[in-house]
C-alpha cells in the first residue's frame, strides 16, 4: 500500500506499520475474498478437517493415504483466506479533550490512524466511529487508500475540535466533507451507549478497538459482554495522561469535573496522593483483569511515552497485531 501523507503518520513510522497486521483471536466469515482465516471452507493451503466424500465432490481433495487404511473416501477441507471488517471507536468526551499540550483524544487519534493504516494495508475493511457529549460520528467500514485518505483527513480534522454540544434539531446529518454521518442523540453519549449504538448499526462481527480512558460510569462492561457473545474480537486501549498518572500537585483545590461539572473541594497531601494512585491502579488493573477473563484484548497508553514506541511495542505485546 503507497504511504499515505499525514500529520500523523510520517514516511519512516509508515514502514515500520507496514510489517504489522491486525491480529485476529477467532476466524471470521468475511464478505469476500481476503487475507484472513474464514469460518467456511474453502481452497487455501491451511488444512482444517476431514469430511466424509459425498457424490459429486472433487476427487483431487479425497485424502488417497486414508483410504489405503480404511478403505473409506475422506475429503481434506481447508480454511478459505477472507476480509475482514475493522472498526475503530474513540472517546471524543471532555475527559478526552482536558486541556492539555496534546490531549488524550489527539492521542487517541493518532492511534487510530496506525490501527487504520495497518488494517488498510492488509487488505481490511476499516470503519471509524467517534462519541462524547451528544453525538456519534460514524464512517462506514471500506477499504482502499481513497478510504484510508478520508479517514486520515477526518482524523485530523476532529483533533482541534471542540467538545460536542447539544443539537436542538437532533437530527442525523452527513458531513459531505469527510463522508461521516453524524447522529445526535439528544442526550450524553457515554461509552456503554455508544457500543450500544455500534452493536444495531453492525450487522456482522468483526474486530473492534475501542480507546478511551474508560472514566466513565456506565455499565460499558455489560455492552461488552454482549458483543464478545454475539462474535465480535474487542480490544480496549486505555489512554492515560501524566496529569493523571502521576499528578504533580500539593495544596487545597478546588477540582471541577470534565464530564459533570460537579465541584470537589479537597486538600492534597502524600497521603490523599497515596490513596489516589492506589485507587487508580486498582481501576486500571480490575478493568484488565475484566478483559482477560472475557477474552478481550487490553492495554494501557500513557501520553507521556514516545507515541511510536508504545504503539509498536504495547500492540505487539497486548496481541493487538503482530
Amino acid at each position: 500500500m503507497a504511504s499515505p501523507k499525514s500529520k500523523f503518520l510520517d514516511p519512516s513510522f509508515l514502514r515500520k506499520l507496514e510489517r504489522l497486521r491486525i491480529l485476529a483471536r477467532r476466524a471470521f466469515p468475511g464478505a469476500t475474498r481476503g487475507e484472513r482465516r474464514s469460518t467456511r471452507r474453502g481452497a487455501s493451503v491451511e488444512f482444517a478437517d476431514f469430511r466424509k466424500y459425498e457424490a459429486g465432490d472433487d476427487f483431487r481433495h479425497v485424502d488417497w493415504n486414508i483410504y489405503a487404511r480404511l478403505e473409506r473416501l475422506m475429503l481434506r477441507q481447508f480454511v478459505e483466506e477472507e476480509d475482514v471488517r475493522v472498526d475503530l471507536l474513540i472517546d471524543g468526551s471532555k475527559s478526552m479533550r482536558f486541556d492539555d499540550e496534546a490531549t488524550k483524544f489527539d492521542f487517541a487519534c493518532r492511534t487510530a490512524a496506525c490501527l487504520a493504516f495497518i488494517a488498510s494495508a492488509g487488505h481490511d475493511m476499516v470503519g471509524l466511529t467517534v462519541f462524547g457529549g451528544e453525538s456519534l460520528r460514524r464512517i462506514s467500514a471500506k477499504r482502499g487508500r481513497a478510504h484510508m485518505m478520508a479517514l486520515l483527513s477526518f482524523l485530523e480534522s476532529i483533533g482541534s475540535d471542540q467538545p460536542e454540544h447539544a443539537d436542538s434539531s437532533h437530527r442525523p446529518h452527513i458531513d459531505s466533507a469527510h463522508g461521516s454521518r453524524v447522529e445526535s442523540a439528544g442526550r450524553p453519549v457515554d461509552l456503554a451507549s455508544a457500543l450500544r449504538r455500534y452493536h444495531q448499526l453492525t450487522a456482522r462481527a468483526g474486530i473492534v478497538f475501542v480507546v478511551s480512558d474508560f472514566f466513565d460510569s456506565s455499565d460499558f462492561r455489560r455492552e461488552l459482554k454482549l458483543l464478545r457473545y454475539d462474535g465480535f474480537d474487542i480490544n480496549l486501549i486505555q489512554v492515560l495522561a501524566a496529569d493523571e498518572l502521576a499528578p504533580a500537585i500539593t495544596g487545597d483545590y478546588a477540582l471541577v469535573d470534565s464530564e459533570t461539572g460537579e465541584l470537589c473541594e479537597i486538600t492534597i497531601d502524600g497521603r490523599a496522593m497515596q490513596a489516589y494512585k492506589a485507587k487508580l491502579a486498582e481501576y486500571t488493573t480490575d478493568l484488565e483483569t475484566f478483559c482477560r477473563g472475557k477474552g478481550i484484548g487490553y492495554t494501557l497508553l500513557s501520553t507521556t511515552e514516545r507515541f511510536e514506541d508504545v504503539v509498536l511495542r504495547n500492540f505487539v505485546q497486548s496481541r493487538m497485531t503482530a
